[in-house]
């Protein structure tokens, strides 16, 4: 019997460990870093402001940024789709914002893109990648990331613009598909990576400030708005990879209620 309880102590003890643990990850203010074969990946964000009304939404402007490498030094595999659940309490607005085409954005260098869509910009970052040619050294290459608006009527999306040498000057334009999450999210974004050089350029590093203000009907409106009714606000992402490999991790930013 007295092996029994301690059996039964020790599973205890395991088990609330673990539970802490997996609450620690999900509720970290620096974010998580997630691994999956030799794949390790960090993310984080933040919002600005934290304070907002309990059942009422208020304007915000969000950050994220993420870091992906392998922990035995080797080339990682490119990233092939990216998909981003955001909390129900948070919601993106686009009536009566210009918006953006993926044909007026092809082959431009983005002084050009700013130019040509400037009134339907709503983000700006950088994006930095890793590429592998045969027989050469890998070497690291970077470029702005811009981020329009792309909706049309009821219908949202956003676009992603990145004019890199790779080593080419070469522009990527990336459509952003919108859609309605489910169970504790509201709203979805997803992002099927383009083939960088051929395939021999991965994804390493990504900065992202999003948000944007307008008149709309004669009232001041927001790109992203969100309410704050429990204290925190979460996203959940599923990253897919060339492969096979599959990473997925949820982690929240506090906010507190005003009223």
């Amino acid at each position: 019997m007295s092996r029994i309880l301690r059996n039964r102590k020790r599973t205890l003890t395991v088990a609330i460990g673990a539970l802490a643990a997996m609450a620690a990850i999900v509720a970290s203010a620096s974010g998580i870093t997630i691994k999956a074969d030799n794949i390790e990946a960090t993310f984080d964000g933040s919002i600005s402001p934290t304070k907002f009304p309990r059942h009422e939404k208020a304007p915000l402007t969000l950050k994220l940024n993420g870091k992906l490498k392998t922990t035995d030094g080797t080339h990682i595999p490119a990233a092939q789709t990216i998909s981003l659940d955001f909390d129900k309490a948070g919601e993106l607005f686009t009536k009566g914002l210009p918006s953006c085409t993926t044909g007026q954005l092809q082959s431009t260098i983005t002084t050009q893109a700013k130019k040509v869509c400037g009134d339907a910009l709503v983000g700006t970052g950088t994006v930095t990648a890793d590429i592998a040619l045969p027989e050469q050294r890998p070497f690291g290459a970077s470029g702005p990331l811009l981020i329009f608006n792309g909706s049309k009527g009821n219908k949202q999306s956003l676009i992603l613009h990145v004019y890199a040498h790779v080593p080419a000057p070469t522009t990527f334009v990336v459509p952003v598909t919108i859609k309605k999450a489910h169970g504790k999210y509201g709203t979805n974004a997803f992002i099927k990576v383009p083939t960088i050089v051929g395939g021999s350029g991965s994804v390493t590093s990504f900065k992202a400030k999003i948000g944007k203000r307008w008149t709309y009907k004669g009232k001041k409106v927001s790109l992203l708005n969100a309410s704050c009714p429990t204290g925190s606000l979460f996203v959940h992402g599923d990253f897919s990879f060339v492969g096979g490999t599959k990473l997925q991790g949820t982690f929240s930013k506090p906010c507190t209620p005003t009223k």
